[in-house]
């Protein structure tokens, strides 16, 4: 019981990252089928809609990542160790899965999306920190 107390954080990131990897297993059809409509619905190219999607998806791993890292040492946060860790284990992810995207029909590994995802990755990180701080200083008054 200790160890899922401690540990209970992790559970969405991990969900986002399982999100993730279902994404990237379907091929461009199925894939086309739900960016294509919504790109449209929003008034953006295809392309524009999945770089969108690659960087909102990775900030809020970014973002669960470093609260989850957060909720080990909560009186030591913010520092840097889990922010790095964090932002460490979205590339990390990030390379995986576009290696694993080039093995899919239709689709390909694109580097491009790494530095996306890496960017919204840090995105998330900075976003959590901030609001983190933000409250921790609305309650030090």
């Amino acid at each position: 019981m200790k160890f899922i107390k401690r540990y209970w954080q992790f559970i969405f990131p991990i969900l986002i990252m399982v999100l993730i990897w279902s994404f990237s297993a379907q091929n461009s059809t199925e894939s086309d089928s739900i960016s294509i409509p919504l790109a449209a619905m929003l008034g953006l190219s295809n392309g524009v809609m999945r770089k969108i999607a690659h960087f909102t998806i990775y900030l809020i791993l970014g973002a669960s990542l470093a609260n989850a890292f957060r909720s080990l040492k909560p009186k030591k946060f913010p520092t840097f160790k889990p922010l790095v860790i964090s932002l460490v284990i979205a590339v990390i992810y990030a390379t995986f899965d576009e290696y694993h995207q080039s093995f899919i029909p239709g689709r390909d590994g694109n580097p491009v999306d790494i530095l996306i995802d890496s960017l919204g990755a840090l995105a998330g990180i900075f976003i959590f920190v901030t609001i983190f701080c933000v409250i921790k200083q609305k309650k030090a008054k």
